[in-house]
């Protein structure tokens, strides 16, 4: 009936409650508040002052709520990255991301992603995730295109962002994604 973030809100907690770790989820939830990624306006009014139009709507919200899902199982992985593996690429995403990007920069740098959320059309948005243990929050890159006025021939890099940290800290923009920021 309804999409977005006002349909993950209640299906987490629903979720959470049916398993019996609401409390675990309203302590994400707190944590998420503590880091700034969940303001009175939710997961997307976070996203609202970092990314365009059409990057935050879906995507990248559902990134923040794949955290808690991988975290608790209830994420099916296609491919879980050695702890190694992730570390690697956390480090290297600082630098990494002064260039611009495409999906297929990422892909090649990175592999596979472990779950790709959103659609895989090239003129869509999309959010690639990389997990690792469950313990260790996942890393998101952030790719924005637009189908009424396709630019690129395939999504473009914004923003890589590193999970589990202040969300001002967690972001890392390409060029692209700095020149794309809502003013």
């Amino acid at each position: 009936m309804y999409g977005g973030e006002v349909a993950l809100v209640p299906l987490f907690h629903l979720l959470a409650f049916a398993e019996g770790i609401d409390g675990d989820w309203e302590r994400e939830r707190e944590a998420w508040r503590r880091r700034d990624v969940l303001l009175p306006t939710g997961v997307s009014g976070a996203f609202g002052y970092v990314l365009p139009d059409g990057a935050r709507d879906h995507c990248a919200v559902a990134s923040v709520y794949a955290e808690f899902a991988h975290r608790v199982g209830w994420l099916p992985l296609d491919r879980r990255l050695a702890r190694d593996e992730h570390d690697d690429l956390v480090s290297s995403v600082p630098t990494w991301v002064t260039e611009d990007r495409t999906s297929a920069d990422v892909a090649a740098r990175f592999g596979p992603p472990s779950a790709l959320l959103g659609g895989s059309h090239p003129s869509f948005p999309e959010t690639l995730l990389y997990a690792s243990d469950a313990d260790v929050p996942p890393t998101a890159f952030h790719l924005w295109n637009s189908p009424v006025d396709t630019p690129f021939p395939q999504p473009v890099l914004l923003a890589a962002r590193i999970g589990g940290v202040l969300f001002d800290r967690a972001l890392h923009f390409t060029p692209e994604g700095r020149a794309r920021r809502p003013r």
